[in-house]
């Protein structure tokens, strides 16, 4: 499905499944297959998932012009009322997750949680120092070891292989302008204003984002839960499927049980 920013950018997204509504958005360079393509399954059985390309990325527009986080958070919402929905839960990785936070900081309306992982409340940190591990020297997974933790490549290499088969290819100056949106987002300040339940997740072995952000945000926001994943590294989601995927779903349906509870009787 194609829908089209205020600006006149196409956005690919799809749609899947019935029940509450859940929004997926990716990180820097995600596509919806590179992100998702293990969550949308099993996430459709329960919920009505919404699934975006970022623009730059995937079957949406890329556009050589300034982005910021508030743009693609615009980008965001438009997805979301062209999938016949005002609100939802919204599950964000990395960059998605800062996408996020300007979402429900523009458009609190729009969201009734947030799902935050491996993500910050401001750009501008250090690239991450290479990993140098000799039991990887000769893998040709070692170029994915500031992205999982070395331990998993090491122990789960088919896993990480398959995951590979989903990553996608984007134009640099596509990749330029998704990083000049994460490296410009500061919302640190305002996240006291954010007012909805959300859940933090965050590996302790994240090279990308180190937990001490995860703890940040956890510290700014009014109603939010900090799940610390141990030894996962910056795809945890991934990494850690079997044990997110719960999470994921059992914070869902909590927060539309209240949700359900505080609507007025029928009749």
């Amino acid at each position: 499905m194609i829908t089209t920013a205020d600006d006149g950018t196409r956005l690919h997204f799809i749609v899947e499944g019935h029940g509450p509504p859940i929004v997926l958005v990716g990180g820097k360079t995600s596509s919806i297959d590179g992100a998702w393509w293990r969550y949308i399954p099993p996430l459709a059985e329960r919920f009505k998932v919404i699934a975006l390309d970022n623009r730059g990325a995937g079957e949406s527009d890329k556009p050589d012009v300034p982005y910021s986080t508030e743009l693609m958070a615009n980008d965001a919402l438009s997805v979301l009322r062209a999938a016949g929905e005002t609100s939802a839960h919204w599950f964000g990785i990395s960059l998605g997750g800062m996408i996020l936070q300007r979402l429900a900081l523009d458009h609190p309306d729009a969201v009734r949680s947030l799902i935050l992982a491996a993500t910050h409340c401001r750009g501008n940190q250090p690239a991450p120092a290479a990993v140098n591990d000799p039991a990887l020297a000769d893998s040709p997974l070692r170029r994915y070891a500031n992205l999982y933790a070395p331990q998993f490549i090491r122990d789960h290499a088919d896993w990480v292989a398959e995951d590979a088969k989903h990553f996608g290819r984007m134009p640099l100056h596509a990749i330029v302008r998704q990083d000049q949106a994460g490296n410009q987002h500061n919302a640190c300040d305002r996240l006291g204003e954010i007012r909805q339940p959300v859940l933090i997740l965050h590996g302790t072995e994240d090279r990308t984002v180190p937990l001490s952000r995860g703890q940040e945000l956890q510290r700014r926001l009014r109603k939010a839960r900090l799940e610390v994943i141990q030894g996962a590294g910056h795809q945890l989601h991934s990494e850690q499927f079997s044990t997110v995927l719960p999470m994921v779903v059992d914070f869902v349906e909590g927060v539309e049980a209240t949700r359900r509870a505080r609507l007025p009787a029928l009749g």
